[in-house]
């Protein structure tokens, strides 16, 4: 039997963690489904994970819980195949500029953009003792500059200045990180499951569309 894949899919509140999750264990991956705060409850309650799947509740504004992480990984599997980059959490919807709260900006920050580089770098290493090691951040058009500044544009009214930015600046650190890893085995995506058609985060609908090119970065 051919041996599984080793992801990791982390979960902060977009409740797709899950999906991605059982997509993975469809096809030969054994799932690490990191959640933290309300999403853990939520999942630990349902409890309905397919065998393979572990959940683990996980601080990713914490370095001393990622180094925890890492050495649970390292000591269990010895290496990461996939590493999903999916918590994030959103704040301050429809907001203006003087209803900003700094303190929700900072705090939505750390779950979306600083979270992501803290376990790109804490899990690297694991990354590193694998064959064909993928990372995915998942990423969403409301932090395409462009596309939000077409009126057309569906959520170009949505007013998430915290979370748009977030995006943003998660699309551009994903671009510098992907040319700085260019040399090495380690292959960065981005994915945005919003991009189509009948699939958004606030429905937490994934067509097969969605489906079918999450599987192909995989």
């Amino acid at each position: 039997m051919k041996e599984k894949n080793i992801a990791l899919v982390t979960e902060a509140g977009n409740g797709l963690g899950k999906t991605f999750a059982d997509l993975l264990l469809e096809h030969n991956y054994s799932v690490i489904l990191a959640a933290c705060g309300e999403s853990y409850k939520l999942l630990a309650e349902k409890n309905d994970f397919a065998a393979g799947c572990e959940l683990l509740e996980v601080d990713f504004t914490s370095e001393t819980r990622l180094t925890e992480l890492y050495e649970r990984i390292q000591s269990s599997w010895g290496r990461l195949d996939l590493l999903v980059n999916n918590a994030e959490i959103v704040n301050g919807f429809g907001q203006k500029i003087d209803q900003i709260k700094l303190c929700e900006v900072k705090a939505l920050y750390e779950v979306n953009l600083f979270a992501v580089i803290r376990l790109i770098q804490v899990l690297k290493p694991l990354l590193d003792e694998s064959i064909a090691p993928k990372i995915i951040n998942i990423t969403s058009a409301l932090g395409d500059i462009t596309k939000m500044t077409e009126e057309e544009f569906c959520y170009a009214s949505y007013n998430l200045t915290a979370y748009a930015t977030s995006k943003a600046a998660l699309n551009i650190f994903t671009a510098l990180l992907q040319r700085e890893l260019e040399p090495s085995k380690i292959r960065l995506h981005t994915f945005d499951p919003v991009l189509m058609e009948n699939c958004t985060y606030n429905s937490v609908v994934v067509c097969n569309g969605v489906k079918d090119e999450f599987i192909s970065l995989i």
